[in-house]
């Protein structure tokens, strides 16, 4: 019989009671549903496009140099995820899949109810002398402008950076602060690439608020039934 080291047999009963535990499984075959509908929406064409911008959208310039904290996404994505699973109560990393999903799932469904789309990319010229306008260029090639409102890149980094707020006790001061810095980076970028409208971000921003009040009212009112009951 084949015994694993101390540390890797370690690691790998962990990584069991997570995938119990966490609800990784459900969340694994959610995630491929969305992203089958997401793709979905990618290459349907509706009969209308709803365009998305305001004033504000024009006097944002281009910088093609945020394309680095636009794609810092990515890995800061992963380093939240990872500190949830690992770090979070069972009460709050419940809150947070509830957010999470649920505001996904609205994107998806006004996305296919009301279609929306940009035209703030025309005109964009790519330096590609340097490595910033090849990103930007590839970017841009591959993620149509499409589907923007509410800008899931906002409203995810906001959900993550609350599970990082979640942790201020757990985690170092620098580190919460990093975090802070990087989705305020990733939340500005996707303006000044032209990725999204300012009404994106604001959608993002205002579902993430609704969504996230909800939850803590609810968590209110089960406390004061609770109380009640315990009277």
């Amino acid at each position: 019989m084949l015994l694993l080291p101390r540390t890797e047999y370690c690691g790998v009963m962990i990584m069991k009671k997570w995938i119990k535990e966490r609800y990784l499984i459900p969340l694994g075959v959610w995630f491929v549903i969305y992203m089958a509908l997401f793709l979905y929406l990618e290459i349907y064409e509706p009969e209308e496009v709803h365009l998305i911008a305001c004033g504000m959208d024009h006097r944002i310039p281009y910088i093609q140099a945020f394309i680095y904290p636009y794609l810092s996404w990515f890995p800061y994505l992963g380093v939240c995820a990872y500190l949830a699973i690992r770090n979070l109560e069972e009460k709050d990393y419940k809150k947070i899949i509830f957010i999470l999903t649920s505001g996904m799932n609205v994107f998806l469904m006004i996305s296919y109810v009301w279609p929306t789309g940009l035209n703030l990319r025309e005109g964009i010229q790519y330096d590609t002398a340097v490595l910033s306008g090849h990103l930007m260029q590839f970017v841009q090639t591959v993620d149509t402008p499409k589907s923007v409102f509410p800008s899931m890149h906002v409203y995810v980094t906001l959900v993550f950076q609350y599970t990082l707020e979640m942790q201020t006790d757990r985690l170092p001061a620098p580190g919460i602060w990093m975090g802070r810095f990087l989705a305020v980076s990733i939340i500005l970028s996707t303006m000044f690439t032209k990725q999204h409208s300012v009404l994106d971000v604001l959608g993002a921003v205002l579902m993430f608020g609704m969504l996230a009040g909800a939850c803590a009212c609810s968590c209110v009112r089960t406390k004061r039934l609770q109380s009640r009951e315990n009277c």
